[in-house]
């Protein structure tokens, strides 16, 4: 039986922070566990801006390390705190097995102020492991590049960036700014959460459009039209540009709907296409329906799919079957949707030109 442990954070100083993550494990009772062994994956280094940020992010990196060991590094930039010192603290999770404990995060929180903050990246570079792979979790609800030095020479420490593009609060000039990161970032991995969240829906659109099943279905699509909830305008978007990368539309034009809403013209052999997102004033964060207009077999079809409940969308295939279909996918939280991704360090290419195109669309319609 496996039982999952944590011990007392304690305040260290910056010098002794790999000294006292050596040491023997000391349970809260006083009992030192000797048979101890350490089995970490990788580095993660976690940002966050504030100190309400903070407790939030704690939480969530507990619940990644028994999933994907690791050293991590919660760092809290609060442009806030004018302290000029830097705080650290460390503490220890594992995995007890009979009498053996297998330690599988080491967690060091480093906090620092407005003039302390450019010391940051110098620190965790100290203080992570040089023989692991590192990522870089911008766990602040803003666009990374936009957090200017600090992100850059945290992200040169890393292998990969994950972000989570769903609370930006001005989604439309982030995407842009962020995008033009994700196409110069080099060596680094990028991924945004937002594209995860939306995998059941590429997967069904792509399904039910399938030649077998819908003869004629991708090169006779005239319309599509997505609705989103608040704080999912980025999945809505990058769904559009996944559709239009993998039909290869090259987008002619756009311009904002009231609503609120967005929508683009397309070119490419068979015709036309125009795509329309709209907004809904409440509700989930969640892409909520998809309807594509088009033709099967030379007959006009009207695709609708809908998200019933959290991890389950029905489709239906208007003027050409009365059945409506259901597929569904697990719902993960922002903490599972991190520990899925840290292991996955081969570059996306799908993802990083579906950004690539969304930012094209983006520009048309600032």
């Amino acid at each position: 039986m496996t039982t999952l442990v944590a011990s007392e954070p304690r305040f260290v100083s910056l010098a002794a922070i790999e000294r006292e993550l050596a040491r023997p494990w000391q349970h809260p009772g006083g009992r030192r566990e000797e048979q101890t062994t350490r089995a970490l994956m990788g580095n993660l280094i976690a940002v966050c801006r504030s100190q309400p940020e903070r407790a939030g992010l704690e939480r969530e990196v507990a619940q990644i390390v028994p999933h994907y060991p690791t050293r991590a590094l919660l760092l809290v930039a609060d442009p806030a705190n004018q302290s000029a010192g830097i705080e650290a603290s460390i503490a220890l999770q594992g995995c007890m097995r009979g009498p053996s404990l297998q330690i599988c995060g080491e967690v060091v929180i480093i906090g620092a102020g407005g003039p302390a903050t450019s010391r940051l990246a110098s620190v965790a570079r100290a203080v992570l492991l040089g023989d692991l792979p590192t990522s870089l979790w911008w766990a602040s609800p803003e666009a990374p590049p936009l957090a200017g030095e600090l992100f850059s020479q945290l992200a040169e420490l890393a292998d990969q960036v994950i972000y989570d593009s769903a609370a930006w609060a001005d989604p439309l000039r982030q995407l842009v700014v962020t995008a033009n990161w994700v196409s110069g970032s080099g060596r680094q991995v990028a991924s945004d959460l937002a594209w995860r969240r939306a995998r059941l829906w590429r997967r069904i659109i792509a399904q039910s459009l399938d030649p077998t099943l819908a003869p004629g279905a991708l090169e006779g699509i005239e319309e599509a039209h997505i609705e989103h909830g608040p704080h999912a305008l980025t999945q809505a978007w990058l769904l559009s540009g996944w559709l239009a990368l993998r039909l290869g539309w090259v987008p002619r034009g756009g311009k904002l709907l009231p609503g609120p809403g967005v929508s683009w013209s397309f070119e490419w052999p068979h015709g036309r296409p125009r795509v329309e997102i709209r907004r809904h004033p409440g509700g989930e964060p969640d892409i909520r329906t998809v309807r594509i207009v088009t033709r099967v077999d030379g007959r006009p079809v009207t695709f609708r799919f809908e998200l019933q409940a959290a991890g389950r969308v029905a489709v239906s295939a208007e003027r050409l079957t009365d059945r409506v279909l259901s597929l569904t996918g697990p719902v993960y939280s922002r903490s599972a949707l991190v520990a899925r991704q840290l292991p996955d360090l081969a570059r996306d290419r799908l993802f990083e030109s579906s950004v690539a195109l969304a930012r094209t669309m983006a520009e048309a319609v600032l």
